[in-house]
């Protein structure tokens, strides 16, 4: 199997991904019953309150499901976010699982919405769907990409909604700029990223944003964007077009620390803007939409980077440790290769162009 292979099959999933939290969210009665806050041990400190919904658990493992069906090889390293387990309204813990009995599938979802069965059909349908794509327009590249790794070598990381908090406010909010969102749905993206187990490093990613854009006539309804990138080597591929930024942008989560935003905003003169989503943030720089993310906390965990960075390196861009970048003057690439590390405890950093990395340096 080839490298191309295995992007077209975490397209396949990322899409299946994004229609099943379309699904959710534009069905109001599904989404009430969906939101759960995420216990002590999994939440995210950045937060006051973490939830998760069912849609990050039923897509996570979708996603292990479909991925390791089709490359078996695989299945033991693909990682997600989410901790699969759900509580009813009774507060029964259920673990959600997704297997090739759908029959088995079903019974789970029912024991915990029981007794809206007709909510679980609409579920379980999107799940097992067959997905086609229009692979000419993701502009995937026609001959086969050999893969220098043995497929055991390979892990996955997925974030199955990346800025679950915008998923369940959905309160949209612009920055100045039009093509890049501070708060809402369109901070949502799926995230999926293939690393080398053995070097740590991302080598496939994919990006869907379920929400890309509304429907002028019917404003609930949405579309979907996908973006992807592979970097192996010298073969570097994606399908993203080159875009200059409007002006010099550098994109910040809103809970930056003012020193940091200070500088940037001072020293290095960029117009400085607010989102929410890694992946999102990540992704404007991807684009060109942006020149610079840095988040100085370690509140980002190798869910929210592998697929973003991947993407990045495809374009000779790349992710690094903050931290020590600040304190050695050198760059450290963010790495996946200790499985035990889940966060980015130095912080990040992002840049497309390297050049510009190095001016920050300088300075």
């Amino acid at each position: 199997m080839s490298a191309i292979s295995l992007l077209c099959e975490l397209i396949k999933a990322s899409e299946k991904a994004a229609s099943i939290a379309r699904v959710c969210r534009q069905n109001e009665r599904l989404f009430q019953l969906l939101v759960q806050e995420k216990d002590e041990s999994e939440s995210n400190s950045r937060f006051d309150h973490d939830f998760k919904t069912l849609a990050d658990c039923l897509i996570q493992e979708m996603i292990k499901y479909d991925i390791g069906k089709q490359f078996p090889q695989l299945r033991d390293n693909i990682r997600g976010e989410e901790n699969a387990k759900f509580t009813n309204k009774a507060g029964d813990s259920v673990t959600v699982t997704v297997t090739d009995d759908q029959l088995k599938t079903t019974k789970t979802l029912e024991k915990i919405f029981a007794p809206d069965n007709d909510v679980v059909v609409t579920l379980v349908n999107e799940v097992y769907r067959e997905v086609e794509l229009d692979l000419e327009s993701l502009e995937l590249p026609s001959d086969s990409i050999p893969l220098d790794n043995d497929w055991s070598e390979l892990g996955i990381w997925i974030d199955p909604i990346d800025a679950t908090a915008e998923y369940i406010k959905g309160e949209e909010k612009l920055t100045k700029f039009p093509n890049i969102a501070a708060t809402g749905l369109k901070c949502c993206t799926v995230l999926i990223g293939v690393y080398e187990t053995c070097h740590g490093t991302p080598i496939i990613g994919v990006i869907n944003q379920p929400f890309a854009e509304q429907n002028e006539q019917q404003t609930s309804e949405y579309r979907g964007k996908i973006y992807w990138g592979m970097s192996m080597g010298d073969l570097k591929f994606n399908n993203i077009a080159p875009h200059e930024p409007d002006a010099r942008i550098a994109i910040l989560s809103p809970s930056e620390q003012s020193k940091y935003v200070e500088f940037i905003r001072n020293q290095l003169k960029y117009d400085v803007i607010y989102s929410a989503g890694a992946g999102y943030k990540i992704l404007k720089i991807a684009t060109g939409e942006a020149e610079l993310f840095l988040l100085s906390k370690g509140t980002t965990y190798k869910w929210d980077t592998c697929a973003p960075q991947a993407i990045l390196r495809s374009m000779n861009g790349d992710l690094f440790n903050l931290q020590d970048t600040l304190v050695n003057k050198s760059v450290k690439k963010i790495s996946y290769q200790d499985r035990k590390t889940i966060r980015n405890l130095g912080g990040v950093i992002a840049y497309q162009n390297i050049g510009k990395l190095r001016e920050f340096l300088k300075l």
